[in-house]
């Protein structure tokens, strides 16, 4: 009878060791795919600032009248100009930054972010982005309301970007999210040109 009670006692034990395991490797597998969630997301933020600081550092650039370069700004969207080669012949390069519904991921609040140079084709991918928020600053720090009537176009200053993305795949129905806040000072709408 003993030795039927140690075989029962030994099964049972066995049996909890082997649901710990698998709740053990279950946990891990789960932590691998939300990682690379995270990862997957903030690789698509690196991507999309980048993009989008170097095109916000250069609003202006080349153009006699700098703070004329920004023609249109709103809370999601920016349209500005800067002249790619200013000792060639003048060609303007228009920007439009916006976003559109992204109908290709499992995120139902994914966006793509629509960047278009002069009225060519607009280029943008399903990154994740779920967020795109823009702040215009006057000289002395105060924010213009939004959109930004055309006469104090002339009076941006700093632009401050807010991203949010989440990843394009949900975990237990929840995504990967990452954050990033900047303010940007174009150099060129400090220079006074002309009138």
């Amino acid at each position: 009878m003993n030795a039927m009670q140690d075989v029962l006692i030994a099964l049972i034990i066995i049996g909890m060791v082997i649901v710990t395991s698998l709740r053990v490797d279950s946990n891990a597998k789960s932590n691998a795919v939300i990682a690379r969630h995270d990862e997957i997301a903030q690789s698509s933020m690196k991507i999309i600032t980048d993009y989008v600081e170097e095109d916000f550092r250069r609003i202006g650039h080349g153009l006699i009248v700098p703070s004329k370069a920004i023609t249109l700004a709103d809370s999601s969207r920016i349209i500005f100009s800067y002249d790619k080669n200013p000792s060639a012949v003048f060609d303007s390069i228009r920007i439009e930054y916006k976003t559109e519904p992204a109908n290709t991921t499992e995120n139902p609040y994914d966006k793509i972010l629509i960047r278009r140079l002069n009225y060519g084709a607009s280029l943008g991918a399903a990154l994740g982005v779920t967020r795109f928020k823009l702040t215009y600053f006057n000289q002395y720090g105060n924010v213009l309301p939004t959109p930004v009537v055309s006469d104090s176009l002339s009076k941006i200053r700093e632009i401050e970007m807010l991203i949010i993305i989440n990843s394009t795949e949900s975990m237990e129905n929840q995504y990967a999210r990452a954050q990033y806040v900047t303010r940007f000072t174009p150099k060129n709408l400090l220079v006074r040109y002309g009138s």
